[in-house]
């Protein structure tokens, strides 16, 4: 009889457990819907969202889009309005698609400014990586000068483009060295490098910015640009 009540109680024990594990599991599940998603419990991100996709739209979707609406998308890209208007400006001075150069950049140095890069026996440095032995000439603090390192490093792309005649061999050059290129010693590194970059350029170019491209390295627009941008495609289906 003792070993019976003793099963008996063990039995109701063990329902009791059971009915407090899935009491705490009922809770659990509840709890993670009810749990808001990034963009709902952040209005920023939700608002960044939409600002991005408008931006795309204007530049990339609307043939009457400006200049003006190019720097804004690619200053969302870079995360530095001034850095984005060096890049958009040296391009078109040097008869490079934007979206190329931009790639370049991020491919280089995620579009840090103080970017360095120490090879055994030389040094890039700034935003388009410009290296030491390519520009002696060049001070240590002029490599981190946007307005320079811009210049010099779209200006050596377009040199690479009409080298290596198609942009395969001249990111190629860009990355190696044209000596390399020229008598066939590229390294499959620089291959990958020539695949990524070409990637990232034909996701710009489509106004799509990129996972890689964190939403961390995104500085927010002030909300008045938001706005501009906002009026601008209200005027737009206007006209439409």
């Amino acid at each position: 009889m003792i070993l019976l009540n003793n099963f008996i109680f063990v039995g109701n024990l063990m329902k009791f457990l059971k009915l407090i594990a899935l009491g705490c599991l009922s809770l659990l599940f509840s709890s993670c819907l009810a749990q808001p998603t990034l963009k709902s419990a952040s209005p920023e991100l939700a608002e960044r969202d939409t600002y991005e996709s408008l931006l795309r739209d204007i530049v990339y979707r609307n043939p009457s889009a400006d200049e003006s609406d190019q720097l804004e998308y690619y200053s969302i890209v870079t995360g530095d309005r001034d850095l984005a208007e060096l890049i958009i400006k040296e391009s078109e001075k040097n008869g490079i698609q934007p979206a190329l150069a931009f790639a370049l950049a991020y491919a280089e140095s995620s579009f840090n400014i103080r970017a360095v890069n120490r090879n055994s026996n030389s040094v890039d440095r700034g935003v388009f990586q410009l290296n030491s032995r390519s520009f002696p000439d060049l001070e240590e603090d002029e490599f981190f000068d946007p307005s320079i390192n811009v210049s010099l490093g779209v200006a050596y792309l377009r040199y690479c483009l009409d080298t290596g005649v198609n942009e395969v061999t001249a990111l190629a050059m860009y990355n190696a060295g044209p000596y390399r290129v020229k008598s066939s010693r590229t390294p499959m590194m620089t291959l990958h490098y020539v695949d990524k970059v070409l990637a990232l350029r034909d996701d710009l170019a489509q106004g799509n910015i990129p996972e890689e491209i964190q939403p961390s390295e995104i500085e927010f627009p002030v909300m008045k640009s938001v706005k501009n941008v906002t009026l601008l495609m209200e005027q737009t289906e206007e006209i439409n």
